[in-house]
C-alpha cells in the first residue's frame, strides 16, 4: 500500500502540535519502509489524485483543499481523516453551543467525514463531540505523537529543579485563553511567567523549569500537547474540562517516566492503526 499525507501545512511552515504529529506519522511510515509522501492541500491537483488514487490518503487539516478535489477524494479514493480540530463547523468551536451540539444548518463537510474509512480522534472527549454532531466512523487513538528525540529530551528535563512559578503559554490565539490563565493565577496568588519560544526544544526547557502550568482554553482541545508535555516533565497542570487529555485514564493516573513510556508506545499503535485501514 502507498500512502499520501495531505494537510494545509507542515513543519516547514511553522512548528505546531498538528504539524509535529503529522511529521511523526510520515517518519514512522518511512522508517517501516512504506511508500509515503506529503503534499500540501494547495498543491493537490486532479492530475496528482489520478496518479495516486490507489494510495491510502491520510487527510489532516483540509480547509485549503479545493471542494471539487475533496469531492473526488470522497468518491474515488480510500482515505482517513486525522482530526486535529472540529472541521464539521466553519468556526471549529463546538463550545459555542450547549453540550457541544451545533445547529444542523451550521454543519459542514458531513459527507466527507461520513465516507472516510475512519476519523481518527485524539481523545474520548474529541470523539464524543464528533459523535454528537456528525455520522462517521470515529476512533479514539487516545494520544499524540512526539519524536524519539523530543521524548528523550523531556526525560532528561524531568528531574530538573523547578522554579516556584506557574507557566502561562504566551499564545497569539485567543482560543488559548491567555488572559483567563493569567487571571486565574492572580486569583490563586500564584506567581506566573509568560513563556514562549519559536524554538521547540527551548520552549520545552522553559516549560520544564517551572513548577506548574495554567491552561484555560476557550475552545475544546482535541488533546492539548502542552498539558501532556508538562506532565511528562513533572510539571503540575491546572486545566479545565475543555482539555481533551484530561478525559483519558493515562493522563489522570500517569506522569513523568511512566507517561513518557505511554507516549513512546503511540508510535507502534499509530502504525498498527494505519495498517489496519
Amino acid at each position: 500500500m502507498k500512502y499520501v499525507i495531505a494537510s494545509d501545512f507542515f513543519i516547514d511552515d511553522f512548528i505546531g502540535g498538528a504539524a509535529l504529529n503529522d511529521e511523526e506519522i510520515f517518519k514512522i511510515l518511512t522508517s517501516k519502509g512504506e511508500d509515503v509522501r506529503k503534499i500540501k492541500s494547495t498543491q493537490v491537483t486532479q492530475e496528482f489524485l489520478n496518479e495516486h488514487k490507489d494510495s491510502l490518503f491520510i487527510i489532516s487539516n483540509f480547509f485549503h483543499l479545493k471542494n471539487d478535489l475533496r469531492q473526488f477524494i470522497e468518491e474515488n479514493c480510500k482515505y482517513v481523516i486525522y482530526a486535529h480540530d472540529y472541521k464539521f463547523v466553519e468556526h471549529t468551536n463546538p463550545a459555542q453551543y450547549e453540550n457541544f451540539k451545533d445547529p444542523e444548518p451550521e454543519l459542514i463537510n458531513q459527507s466527507f467525514h461520513k465516507n472516510a474509512i475512519a476519523v481518527v480522534c485524539q481523545s474520548s472527549f474529541q470523539k464524543g463531540i464528533y459523535d454528537k454532531n456528525i455520522q462517521s466512523n470515529t476512533i479514539n487513538f487516545s494520544g499524540n505523537l512526539w519524536s524519539k528525540e523530543h521524548l528523550d529530551l523531556m526525560q532528561t528535563l524531568l528531574p530538573s529543579s523547578k522554579n516556584p512559578v506557574c507557566s502561562v503559554v504566551k499564545s497569539p490565539y485567543p482560543q488559548k485563553g491567555v488572559p483567563e490563565a493569567v487571571r486565574e493565577c492572580i486569583n490563586r496568588n500564584f506567581d506566573y511567567d509568560l513563556i514562549f519560544d519559536r524554538h521547540y526544544e527551548t520552549f520545552l526547557r522553559k516549560l520544564a523549569s517551572n513548577k506548574a502550568l495554567m491552561f484555560i482554553p476557550l475552545t475544546p482541545e482535541t488533546l492539548s500537547r502542552v498539558c501532556v508535555e508538562a506532565k511528562m516533565m513533572g510539571v503540575k497542570v491546572f486545566h479545565t474540562d475543555l482539555v481533551g487529555a484530561a478525559h483519558e485514564e493515562w493522563f489522570k493516573n500517569m506522569h513523568g517516566e511512566e507517561l513518557i513510556s505511554e507516549m513512546r508506545r503511540c508510535h507502534d499503535r499509530v502504525y498498527d492503526l494505519i495498517k489496519s485501514f
